[in-house]
């Protein structure tokens, strides 16, 4: 099952995050295109199969957090049909067209995300160490 809600007739990418749902596998895109001036949204390094894309994969961890998988660039013929693929496999992540102006915001993207993802560890790995110290104390 995938929810594209509606597809916008020209977009620069989508973000595909897997449906909540139990009994239901697929993903829920989120459509956008890029906002910074001068922008160009004419797509660069493509040819006759499709454009080429930045693609940013993450995957469930057993905690069923996120983990930075990948990212890449590929030549993609349909990229909501690539997407498709990968249902049930617990990844998901962003496509983006690769244009003049697309390498910076990836770029950003990917750094952002990665330090999102690490600081939740990081997080994690204290609120834990700090419970332990917590109980030690108490008993």
């Amino acid at each position: 099952m995938m929810n594209y809600g509606e597809v916008p007739e020209k977009y620069d990418g989508f973000y595909f995050l897997p449906l909540e749902t139990a009994d239901q596998e697929g993903f829920d895109f989120k459509f956008f295109n890029l906002k910074e001036e001068n922008t160009s949204h004419e797509s660069i390094e493509g040819n006759n199969i499709g454009d080429m894309y930045h693609i940013c994969i993450l995957k469930r961890n057993k905690n069923n957090g996120a983990d930075f998988d990948d990212a890449f660039e590929a030549i993609l013929g349909d990229p909501l049909q690539y997407v498709m693929n990968l249902a049930g496999t617990g990844l998901y992540g962003t496509v983006l067209r690769k244009t003049k102006t697309s390498g910076k915001w990836f770029q950003d993207y990917l750094t952002d995300t990665k330090l999102k993802l690490y600081n939740k560890k990081v997080t994690k790995a204290l609120k834990s160490i700090l419970g332990n110290k917590k109980n030690d104390s108490e008993s």
